[in-house]
């Protein structure tokens, strides 16, 4: 029933479909919850009466895909800046498309998006890149269908089924580890804090560089990420290594964020403190000159929860600090069967197998 209990009124929304339109009406009402009753059936009477009637009125007619991710955005309680950067990505590809003829179109552009490098990283896109796509686009079409927009969902799941995802399995040696930290410290020193981090906490990339000063909480040794900045909109604590604990001690007063750059203003003789926003370039010229093209900076998120998971750290206090829903452990550097190794036992016949082979070698 369209009747909602304000403070000291009752909100009465009235909500048709009219030749193929939804109509709304809606109007505040100072009194019982039987007047209010009554007063959304008089409002449903003159919208089947006439479609341009009093109060609030607004017709809700959606023509292109652009409209509907219009209302998806409205109706949508919460978006991380993740997901509002897909729906912006979608609105420039596709905003323009009619809906009659967009299940066809969205096939050729997937068909297309497949076949093409990705112009933010000049590399084919990864078939979780184009499962998140269709996610959008679905989830777009059932709040239309929900809210009484339209009738049915065309991007089903067999028209537009999941590819299957492969995980990245890359790892860095000690040594590549530290040849990549020294071309940092002598090429871009401001990312040194940042990338340290990120190879002992499990973090997306997009949290780190919104942690705020007032994220920090040194009593407890943690950093709080705050839901409007993580990837699923869900907040979560990480906590901070022993090594690190003089860096954010020792944080310069005017920086509001906790990974920063210094930038001087040597004319004016001033200094600012910035937020390290997007370092992508800088962050690729660093990787080429320690010749390790093919690593990403979000591989440092898998390669730090498997360091915990091997120094000893129970896998649902790790999925915890990563802010994984499901556990991504199973995928990631074939944690599983690795355990499964600690636990094979040879017998004793093995091992005077191999003493035999010894002794004849001598």
């Amino acid at each position: 029933m369209g009747i909602e209990r304000m403070h000291d009124a009752y909100k009465v929304k009235a909500r048709l479909r009219i030749n193929g339109k939804i109509v709304q009406k809606q109007c505040t009402l100072t009194g019982s919850r039987e007047e209010a009753k009554a007063l959304l059936e008089k409002m449903k009477a003159e919208l089947r009466a006439t479609d341009s009637a009093g109060c609030s009125l607004k017709v809700i007619e959606l023509k292109t895909f652009g409209d509907l991710l219009k209302i998806y955005k409205e109706k949508r309680e919460q978006c991380s800046a993740f997901h509002i950067n897909k729906i912006k990505f979608l609105e420039r590809e596709l905003g323009s498309l009619d809906l009659p003829f967009f299940p066809e179109r969205f096939e050729q552009y997937l068909r297309t998006l497949k076949t093409t490098n990705s112009e933010a990283t000049g590399r084919p896109r990864s078939n979780a890149c184009i499962n998140r796509i269709v996610e959008i686009v679905r989830a777009a079409f059932n709040m239309a269908v929900s809210l009484d927009l339209l009738k049915v969902n065309p991007i089903t799941k067999a028209r537009f089924p999941r590819l299957k995802e492969f995980a990245r399995d890359v790892v860095l040696s000690e040594a590549d580890r530290l040849r990549l930290l020294n071309v940092i410290d002598q090429e871009a020193p401001h990312l040194s804090a940042i990338v340290r981090y990120a190879m002992l906490v499990p973090c997306r990339r997009s949290e780190l560089v919104n942690m705020a000063k007032d994220d920090l909480d040194l009593i407890h040794g943690a950093i709080r990420v705050k839901a409007m900045t993580a990837k699923n909109d869900r907040g979560c604590w990480k906590p901070i290594p022993p090594d690190m604990i003089t860096y954010f001690r020792n944080l310069p007063k005017e920086t509001d964020y906790l990974f920063f750059q210094k930038i001087e203003n040597r004319k004016k003789g001033s200094i600012r403190y910035a937020g390290l926003g997007d370092f992508k370039k800088i962050w690729t010229s660093c990787l080429e000159k320690a010749g390790l093209n093919g690593f990403h900076f979000h591989d440092t998120r898998h390669m730090a929860a498997t360091a915990l998971i091997d120094n000893g750290t129970p896998e649902q206090a790790v999925m915890a600090v990563a802010n994984w829903k499901t556990n991504m452990l199973r995928n990631y550097y074939h944690r599983e069967p690795k355990k499964a190794l600690e636990l094979v036992r040879f017998s004793r016949q093995c091992e005077n197998t191999v003493k035999t082979s010894n002794a004849s070698a001598l």
